[in-house]
């Protein structure tokens, strides 16, 4: 698995210096970023007008939070249009899970995403979500590469579950367990990797894991079928 990590940690972050890239690179220099495309739910939503969007076509003088973010962090608005896309494409396709629900999970990324209103670093909370939004798409109907599902026991009674890696935009891993599938995002761990989201940890090492799915903690290990 290191391997599949490795490049799944260098397809992560190439891909974010090429939106990077490509979001602020538009020919013309020192001018201010655009705000993305706000619909109008939103702009009810945080206040904001059709005044000030007319008035203020760029980020000089924005004072709005939301918009202040989105002049910062050029990213935020390729990943906004990205989900969009998707959410408009996504609905006449099957999802790989049958628990997944594409617009019961829209709704609670929208939940998830407004707490950033916040957040301390509305910025890097916002891209965050947005990332791991993306990812939860990409992934949950077959949009990226996988590897997997890859059986493991767990615990003293060898528990069957399965896990299966994803090269999303934010690394991931979807655990099914007990006829029950969720999903957590990568992140650096000193020993192997560590995947985490609101209701799943899984730390991942060699041929093992450590899964923390509710209140219970199940050390597995891989089978070699």
């Amino acid at each position: 698995m290191n391997a599949w990590k490795f490049w799944l940690a260098a397809t992560l972050f190439s891909g974010i210096q090429t939106v990077s890239v490509a979001a602020t690179d538009s020919g013309e220099k020192n001018v201010p970023a655009k705000p993305s495309l706000v619909t109008p739910e939103v702009m009810a939503k945080y206040a904001i007008t059709k005044q000030t969007m007319d008035k203020k076509p760029n980020c000089n003088d924005v004072t709005v939070p939301l918009l202040s973010a989105f002049c910062e962090r050029p990213i935020l608005t390729s990943l906004d249009g990205k989900i969009r896309q998707l959410m408009q494409e996504l609905p006449s396709k099957q999802a790989q899970y049958p628990q997944f629900d594409l617009q019961k999970d829209q709704q609670s990324w929208l939940t998830r995403h407004d707490n950033c209103m916040q957040d301390k670093d509305l910025k890097m909370c916002l891209e965050l979500s947005y990332m791991e939004r993306l990812s939860e798409l990409q992934s949950q109907f077959g949009l990226v590469p996988q590897e997997g599902p890859i059986h493991y026991q767990c615990g003293a009674d060898k528990q069957d579950v399965w896990l299966t890696f994803y090269a999303t935009s934010l690394p991931a891993v979807i655990v099914k367990n007990n006829d029950q599938y969720r999903e957590a995002f990568m992140g650096p761990l000193s020993r192997g990797v560590k995947y985490t989201s609101h209701e799943l940890i899984v730390e991942e090492r060699k041929q093992a894991a450590t899964i923390h799915w509710d209140d219970k903690t199940l050390d597995c290990q891989q089978r070699a079928d």
